[in-house]
């Protein structure tokens, strides 16, 4: 088995944290958080973004969707009756108490002959699960201001604009148009490379998958809205408690020559805080179930933000994983007796932060490449392979995140409210404040050369390097008139430019949401440790005296527009920078924009949209290729194969076998492409009870891998899968049984539900 190494969480880290953040304003009496009954040390108690503002006052702030907004400074939080806190009366800007609600829903797309999403590999095609890939929803509610926010992490590649447009138009039909909108709404994707693709409706994204899949398009959005609809409905009294501390050792910068390009005081002062080139910093938001009035209830669910690209599995995987943001929740919600099957199991979100240029995998230096190293790379130990990285990595954020978890005593208080406003990327003219300098423009969307390259965690193409700068190669451009805007990048691909629509989306949305003392920043990119910094700083500014203090950012949310670098980042040319699409002043300009978006937030006023993003669902022309049909024997109908069945054991399990050891058996399936089979499963592991059989184990368990793949050929009806189940140490000794389920699909369209069930076997 891998060691699993517990990161250090050294003393000089801790400290030099407690001493970086500026926790003055968590204690004033205009405060959006409440430190007086905490009683966490130096790693939950300080504020880890040295960008953190004093808030000096709390003037008038606005909530949720702008259609509801109300003043909450200088009224009583009647709701709650006097803080039990302070033991008086508190104003609702000063309000610690909630409606919060959680809900999880399964959104795993089609697991078979579908293109994997983030390594853009043509070859690298899913051949079934590891684990399953989900929706985790939390609904916040502030009563006393009548406004509330959804957020929702999920196990994607990306959240594509695709889906937020639809999911936002869903929710509408569904609970009307003054509950949910694009200010109260925020999709984040926890970016596992091990998801699967064509579910954008733009080109780009769906190139290497082969074109876009109606399927998993649907699944991903029905799930989305789903539990989001779930949470909403389970809506009821609690609290949000919030605390933050280091995790070291468990993300690297995997660019540190780009990073190195960034002004030594702004490195210095940040390596000060965090203690290396990335973000170390964990948030973690407790919600607790209360009585109304009360300040300390059950924990009903928990939401994390930590930095680290979802690369813990290789680009040579082909089973479907949530990787290790995946694992980190499995494990939190295992944890709290978390059972997806029952109606309101305990909701774990591992969010993803600022990762632009950060790997959960060490970085090597060097020339003309750097390389990561995966924990199992090279290990003996056979039950140490690819997707056994995940579990490595998602333990050190489980363990960190779950510290951090029972520490968490501070309330946040105040609004849960939202803006957003969509932005033309391609044509922002960014100000003197944001520039450092003179006004300047972004530019036609395009991406540069050197992102053939690949990044440090995936290599793309071999021999070409990082940073290829205009002027290395002879200077001859694609687009003549765009290569003075981008200057040092040499466009290989002007995607903003192509016909009849971009291949990327142009049109993308800057929202800031506030809950309590905490801004978070849904960013529709990837975006570098330092320009993260910089954005937190300016959204912080711009929120000042409110009584918001922190600041994370919730990156690959809303849409998706590759990366975001500094603009010293961007002139060396590393695969982050030639993949930032709207040239050197995309930083600046996403800092103007956000800005305005969070003093909309502040002054209780819509930030108005300056364009409309298009809506591409009727333009999608080139389709993944369904399932012709099904058949347990080569000929193409099963009523054609009297002796061979859907689901006939072709390899038998082992008549006994012990903790620690694998299972396989072998049955006669049917494409997974049939039945989706979201919140139940292709496998069973069952356990005779006195002569009832329990489920222990299902494909969502990350003990159990199921593999399906063609037999015959590649135009073959035949098909087998694999059920696999690696015997947990903690096993209860007894007889069990494999169960599979799928559906089949005849010559004719029609699908049957099949199943096999394996000879029992003993585990001692």
């Amino acid at each position: 088995m891998p060691r699993m190494r517990r990161p250090a969480l050294a003393l000089p880290a801790l400290l030099a944290l407690a001493a970086c953040g500026d926790d003055t304003g968590t204690s004033t009496a205009a405060s959006a958080t409440d430190t007086s009954t905490s009683t966490a040390g130096p790693t939950t108690s300080s504020t880890v973004s040295s960008d953190s503002q004093s808030d000096t006052a709390a003037p008038p702030t606005t909530g949720g969707g702008s259609d509801s907004d109300s003043a909450s400074t200088g009224t009583t939080a009647s709701p709650t009756g006097g803080d039990t806190t302070t033991g008086g009366e508190v104003t609702c800007d000063q309000s610690p108490h909630y409606r919060v609600g959680t809900a999880i829903r399964d959104i795993t797309g089609p697991s078979a002959e579908l293109v994997m999403m983030g390594y853009s590999m043509p070859e690298q095609k899913a051949e079934g699960i590891s684990t399953r890939l989900w929706a985790r929803a939390f609904v916040v509610e502030h009563p006393c201001s009548g406004t509330r926010i959804a957020f929702v992490s999920a196990d994607l590649g990306q959240v594509f604009q695709s889906v937020h447009l639809e999911v936002v138009k869903r929710l509408k039909e569904k609970l009307g148009a003054d509950r949910y909108d694009f200010d109260n709404i925020a999709l984040s994707a926890t970016h596992t490379h091990s998801g699967l693709g064509g579910f954008s409706h733009y080109t780009m994204f769906n190139l290497a998958v082969g074109g876009y899949d109606p399927d998993n398009f649907e699944v991903i959005v029905a799930g989305i809205v789903d539990a989001i609809v779930a949470a909403d409905a389970g809506l009821d009294h609690g609290v949000v408690k919030i605390a933050q501390g280091p995790l070291q050792d468990a993300n690297w910068n995997r660019s540190p020559q780009a990073y190195a390009e960034n002004p030594d005081p702004e490195r210095a002062a940040h390596e000060a805080e965090m203690m290396r080139d990335t973000n170390t910093a964990m948030t973690v938001l407790r919600f607790e179930r209360t009585g109304e009035g009360e300040l300390d209830g059950q924990p009903i669910g928990m939401l994390t933000w930590f930095s680290s690209h979802a690369t813990s599995v290789s680009n040579q995987n082909r089973l479907v994983s949530g990787d290790h943001k995946g694992l980190a929740s499995y494990l939190m919600e295992k944890h709290f007796g978390a059972d997806y099957t029952a109606p309101d199991p305990f909701v774990a979100g591992f969010a993803q932060s600022d990762a632009g240029d950060v790997s959960p995998s060490e970085v090597v230096v060097g020339e003309p490449k750097n390389t990561v190293v995966r924990p199992c790379d090279d290990d003996p130990d056979p039950d140490c392979d690819d997707l056994e990285n995940a579990v490595v990595h998602g333990t050190w954020q489980y363990e960190r995140a779950l510290e951090l978890f029972d520490e968490a005593s501070e309330h946040l208080r105040g609004p849960a409210a939202g803006r957003l406003a969509f932005v033309d990327m391609e044509n922002v003219t960014v100000g003197p404040e944001f520039t450092g300098e003179d006004e300047h423009t972004t530019c036609h969307a395009a991406i540069g050369f050197s992102i053939a390259a690949g990044a440090e965690d995936g290599v793309a193409v071999a021999f070409i390097e990082e940073g290829i700068v205009y002027g290395d190669l002879p200077k001859v451009t694609l687009v003549p008139e765009d290569q003075a805007c981008h200057e040092e990048k040499t466009i290989l691909l002007p995607v903003g430019r192509m016909l009849p629509y971009p291949w990327s989306p142009t049109i993308l949305p800057a929202q800031v949401l506030r809950l309590g003392g905490l801004a978070i920043i849904p960013a529709p990119f990837e975006i570098t440790t330092i320009s993260g910094r910089r954005l937190r700083s300016s959204v912080l500014a711009a929120l000042a005296g409110t009584g918001v203090t922190r600041a994370v950012i919730a990156g690959l949310s809303n849409g998706y527009s590759s990366y975001v670098t500094t603009r010293e980042e961007y002139a060396i040319q590393h695969y982050e920078g030639a993949f930032t699409q709207f040239g050197p002043w995309t930083l600046a300009a996403w800092q103007q924009e956000f800005s305005a978006v969070a003093e909309a937030l502040r002054d209780g006023v819509v930030a108005p949209h300056k364009a409309t993003p298009l809506d591409l669902s009727d333009d999608q022309i080139v389709n993944v290729p369904g399932v012709v049909a099904d058949s347990p024997c080569a000929l193409l109908d099963a009523v054609l194969c009297p002796f061979e069945k859907f689901g006939d054991v072709v390899a038998a399990p082992p008549a006994s076998a012990g903790p620690g050891e694998l299972v396989k058996v072998t049955f006669r399936g049917a494409h997974p492409r049939n039945n989706l089979r979201t919140g139940t499963g292709y496998l069973e592991i069952q356990r005779d009870d006195g002569g009832t059989w329990t489920t222990v184990a299902h494909d969502w368990d990350p003990e159990t891998r199921f593999r399906w793949r063609r037999t015959g050929g590649p135009l073959s009806p035949t098909s087998e899968v694999d059920v696999e189940w690696k015997i947990p140490e903690d096993v209860v000794p007894g007889t069990y049984r494999v169960v599979y389920h799928g559906d089949a699909k005849s010559l004719l369209g029609a699908f049957t539900p099949i199943s096999g069930t394996s000879p029992t076997f003993t585990v001692q």
